[in-house]
């Protein structure tokens, strides 16, 4: 299951992975006058609202950052739209 992770303070880092980043299998950014940082991951081991959360990109993508942080505001599961 596909789980939404909106981040509060969120960056965007270059360099590999570190042990403990989860897989970001997408990353979001909505440059407005509210701007948001969202990242959609499978894993299951998402943190508590609150606590520090370190992803890392599933693939290069040389978009000038590999891995994102920052604190877990809001989490939204996702689920699988049925036709």
């Amino acid at each position: 299951m596909t789980v939404r992770v909106y981040l509060a303070s969120g960056k965007l880092l270059p360099g590999p992975p570190e042990t403990g980043d989860l897989p970001a299998e997408r990353v979001f950014i909505h440059a407005s006058d509210l701007p948001e940082l969202w990242v959609e991951t499978e894993s299951g081991n998402v943190p508590d609202t609150g606590k520090a959360v370190s992803f890392a990109l599933t693939r290069p993508l040389d978009l000038g950052f590999e891995r994102i942080t920052g604190t877990v505001e809001r989490k939204v599961s996702k689920r699988k739209r049925v036709h």
